[in-house]
């Protein structure tokens, strides 16, 4: 009988094939060699599941998952989370990297501190050849630190001063994933990490942090998790407030999610908003601005996204990164 692996790595893919090559290769240069990949393709119409079989070469870790319809990336992390028969599952998107030493060292984070939850900083970088740089540089990026429920949430709405912790890629133990029978909600396409995780959170489980950057995150045109929609954004708020009603959160938990759906909702009228600019009714434009005195914060965004850009050309080492309100 073949012994479990210790971590069963996770990633949904749709017509990553540009990517895939260099995620897999990080991944199969890890210097911890007992895991599984379950890659789930969800219908790709690139050369995706070609560059993975090709990449593999035969490896019997790497076992690869074609959907035939197209479902979004919570259907296919569900399909994954179905075929995983390692101790710990591990969430890595098919168009980012590992350094190679990744999984042993958050594996020995975790058994060191008896985490149910682990992650690392991130290391971010774009095709663009910009310089990487680390995610998080304030006291988390400097030591380790165990993260509360009220903590992670409060850092995924827009006015947080702590950076969106909703992009880390956490490795849980597959135990409690089972136990609890936590899946993806499949009706969400964007934030369906954030959302996996705060139930899971939310019954007594802390996310242990450790600040290496080991997880390098790429940032480019293509990146789900930098477009929303309108539509999106109610799925997500939708998604929040089934949890606020349902979680048993305390006080502080649920304080935390109704500053999370309030900069939502704001976030809701903003978009309203610039779709009048953009489709030439200015005037309705300015009169839902005028009425939603909250936004109004939202509105000198592109201001500052410039101001933020012209810094970064001054100062090359500066590492601010652009917000966004979910992961």
């Amino acid at each position: 009988m073949t012994a479990a692996p210790d971590v069963s790595v996770i990633m949904a893919n749709y017509n990553g094939a540009r990517y895939l090559r260099a995620a897999l290769q990080s991944l199969m240069r890890q210097t911890l060699k007992s895991w599984e990949l379950i890659l789930v393709d969800d219908a790709s119409n690139d050369e995706s599941v070609a560059v993975a079989e090709q990449t593999a070469n035969g490896d019997p870790r790497v076992h690869i998952i074609r959907q035939t319809a197209n479902g979004g990336p919570a259907a296919a992390r569900n399909r994954a989370l179905d075929a995983v028969s390692g101790k710990w599952i591990a969430v890595f998107d098919s168009d980012d990297l590992m350094v190679p030493q990744r999984l042993e060292l958050l594996l020995e984070r975790a058994r060191a501190d008896d985490a149910t939850i682990v992650a690392d900083n991130l290391m971010l970088f774009s095709d663009s050849h910009s310089r990487p740089r680390r995610y998080l540089r304030n006291r988390l990026g400097r030591s380790p630190h165990w993260i509360g429920l009220a903590e992670f949430i409060d850092s995924t709405w827009i006015y947080s001063r702590t950076p969106d912790l909703g992009y880390l890629k956490p490795m849980i133990r597959a135990d409690v994933v089972r136990r609890l029978g936590a899946r993806y909600d499949e009706r969400l396409r964007i934030s369906e990490d954030f959302n996996f995780l705060v139930r899971i959170m939310a019954q007594g489980h802390q996310l242990r942090l450790d600040p290496s950057a080991m997880y390098l995150y790429q940032k480019h045109a293509t990146s789900t998790s930098h477009r929303f929609s309108a539509a999106d954004i109610r799925a997500i708020l939708d998604a929040d407030e089934r949890f606020l009603r349902q979680a048993g959160l305390t006080f502080e938990e649920s304080a935390s999610l109704k500053r999370r759906i309030r900069s939502l909702e704001s976030q809701l009228i903003y978009d309203g908003v610039i779709a009048a600019i953009k489709g030439g009714d200015p005037g309705r434009g300015a009169t839902i601005a005028l009425s939603q005195p909250r936004i109004w914060l939202l509105l000198t965004r592109p201001v500052t996204a410039r101001l933020i850009r012209l810094s970064r050309k001054l100062r090359p080492d500066a590492t601010a990164p652009a917000r966004c309100s979910n992961a």
